[in-house]
């Protein structure tokens, strides 16, 4: 399958940031209201929404084939931890997600290509949260801020509700300085093709959670960031409302039933 050279939601996200990184501007332009709201799915309804999405961006760049569904589903998503994401726009449509998948629970979509790498994580005692089908739609002008809410609100899920210590995730090569100098990721394996987009690059990267809260404490004392000290950290939820987002994702949880896992064909015969 020929994959094309038309930019996803999150690559264009990706792309502006950093061009906002290069030129001294702000990072995000939110807005007060913000146009966006941010939740887990935990309908049949939304994780379908997510599924049609997922498929529409995948297919799109030639990273899947045709199904005549018409979802990207993979085998975590019958695993009852797996947490689906969602940011939603005004009317209700799901406008960015991205899948938490949890080690211990299901196993991880790196270990195709990144057992070693991952195993050395496990031997140092971290609980890996893996970031998955994480897409944008390439409509919204706004996928800047899209991209934020789901990278702080997966933090907040992860490492407050599910107390997780890492996590890992792999990028497209392309994508490495975002993750690095924004988000302070690490890069811990070497490139290599990956079969789940059709032998597309990818790069494993992983960072502690605890990093990112130091990160969120230490700015919250510093309301004017050094001119050299610029990261997405400063558009994360303060230190006094991260209990809050924790208590609001903690509520919306509700795993995927069994009705529902046999409509998405992810029972042993349908898998």
């Amino acid at each position: 399958m020929t994959r094309r050279s038309t930019p996803t939601g999150l690559s264009l996200a990706i792309r502006k940031t950093m061009t906002s990184f290069s030129s001294g501007t702000n990072l995000i332009e939110k807005k007060t209201p913000s146009e966006f709201t941010i939740k887990i799915a935990n309908t049949l309804e939304e994780r379908e929404g997510v599924f049609k999405l997922a498929y529409q961006v995948y297919l799109e760049k030639g990273y899947i084939k045709e199904n005549k569904d018409e979802w990207m589903v993979q085998n975590y998503d019958s695993v009852k931890e797996t947490t689906i994401l969602i940011v939603q726009d005004k009317l209700k449509n799901i406008v960015g997600s991205v899948t938490l998948v949890f080690d211990g629970t299901s196993k991880l979509p790196a270990e195709k290509i990144y057992d070693e790498e991952l195993t050395v994580l496990r031997k140092q005692k971290e609980r890996i949260a893996e970031i998955s089908r994480l897409v944008i739609d390439p409509h919204y002008r706004n996928s800047k801020e899209i991209l934020v809410l789901l990278f702080n609100y997966s933090y907040i899920y992860s490492y407050f509700v599910q107390n997780y210590t890492c996590f890992a995730i792999e990028v497209n090569p392309r994508h490495i300085a975002y993750y690095q100098m924004l988000l302070h990721f690490r890069t811990i394996g070497t490139e290599k093709p990956c079969p789940s987009v059709q032998s597309a690059p990818a790069i494993l990267m992983y960072i502690p959670l605890k990093h990112g809260q130091d990160e969120v404490l230490r700015l919250s004392k510093n309301t004017v960031p050094e001119k050299n000290d610029r990261s997405l950290y400063h558009y994360f939820a303060k230190p006094e409302q991260q209990s809050l987002v924790a208590y609001y994702l903690q509520n919306q949880v509700k795993p995927i039933s069994s009705e529902e896992k046999i409509y998405f064909g992810l029972t042993k015969s349908g898998a």
